[in-house]
């Protein structure tokens, strides 16, 4: 007995997503622990977020004007052009990864957020730094060709 398949639906049918600027900003609000020393990290941060967004505005500009543009070839010619620059899927999937970079340096992750509790401090020096405990002081190298028994019993 056959199957009978739905349909899958159209991009009309699909709900918006939520601007990804306002997403952001809201979660950068939260971040209650920002410091004036992230303002950059904040900006960019924001600035990718606006980047992402513009791209898909442009697309959707795009798609208006092919409609205008049946019959007119030098029209058709200059949106060919300025679709393969505002390519929204390369567009998101380059500064997608990029914002999550920037939204985990601030704290913005579940997983960034973990690390920065002090009963699961990071590993490496910081966590001995913030556990108090302060590592033996390492001994120089005498430099090479230096014999570091000179000056010893003579």
């Amino acid at each position: 007995m056959p199957r009978k398949l739905s349909p899958v639906p159209t991009t009309a049918a699909l709900e918006p997503a939520p601007d990804l600027r306002e997403s952001v900003a809201r979660s950068i609000e939260g971040m209650l622990w920002l410091r004036s020393s992230d303002e950059a990290l904040v900006n960019l941060a924001k600035k990718y977020a606006e980047q992402i967004e513009a791209a898909t505005d442009r697309a959707e500009m795009i798609g208006d004007m092919w409609a205008e543009a049946r019959g007119d070839r030098s029209l058709v010619e200059r949106l060919k052009r300025l679709e393969a620059m505002a390519d929204v899927a390369k567009m998101v999937g380059w500064l997608g990864p990029q914002l999550q970079g920037v939204l985990r340096d601030l704290g913005g992750t579940p997983a960034a957020r973990a690390a920065m509790k002090a009963d699961r401090p990071i590993g490496g020096r910081l966590a001995e730094l913030r556990a108090g405990s302060t590592a033996p002081a390492r001994r120089k190298r005498p430099a090479k060709g230096v014999d570091s028994t000179e000056g010893e019993g003579s």
